[in-house]
């Protein structure tokens, strides 16, 4: 238990020391003291040549003159536009195939595939019926 309480205490003051007691060490010194190779002063730059002024337009052109989108650009967006509707026709028109169901009920009794196996089969369950009372056995 001493030994414990003791270690405990002993982080415990290693990081009060580390919190108020100033840094010291190799990083310390490193990171506080001035390279011998940068340059106190700072650096004067030259500026840039000036930019040469566009001139006024030689002509004036009506805006109603000029189109506002390039017609490759009206082309393009027409095919892509094209191309989408086809696609949802294509999709509209495929055949549907519908999902899988799970059967449900006796999967091993035969299931009637039409309205005439349908009527055979309630005929037989009803003569089955049938025999049992004639047999005195209940239903």
């Amino acid at each position: 238990m001493r030994q414990s309480s003791a270690a405990l205490l002993r982080a415990a003051f290693a990081l009060l020391r580390a919190l108020f007691i100033a840094p010291s060490g190799r990083h310390h010194r490193r990171a506080s003291r001035v390279r011998r190779y940068a340059d106190p002063k700072p650096a004067t730059r030259a500026l840039p040549p000036a930019v040469p002024r566009l001139s006024a337009p030689r002509e004036v052109f009506p805006a109603d003159d000029l189109p506002l989108v390039r017609p490759y650009y009206t082309a393009h967006e027409q095919q892509r536009r094209q191309a989408a509707a086809t696609a949802r026709l294509q999709q509209w028109a495929a055949p549907r195939i519908p999902a899988p169901r799970m059967p449900e009920g006796d999967l091993l009794a035969p299931t009637p595939v039409t309205f005439d196996d349908l009527a055979k089969v309630t005929r037989v369950w009803i003569a089955q019926q049938e025999r049992k009372q004639a047999a005195g056995v209940g239903a």
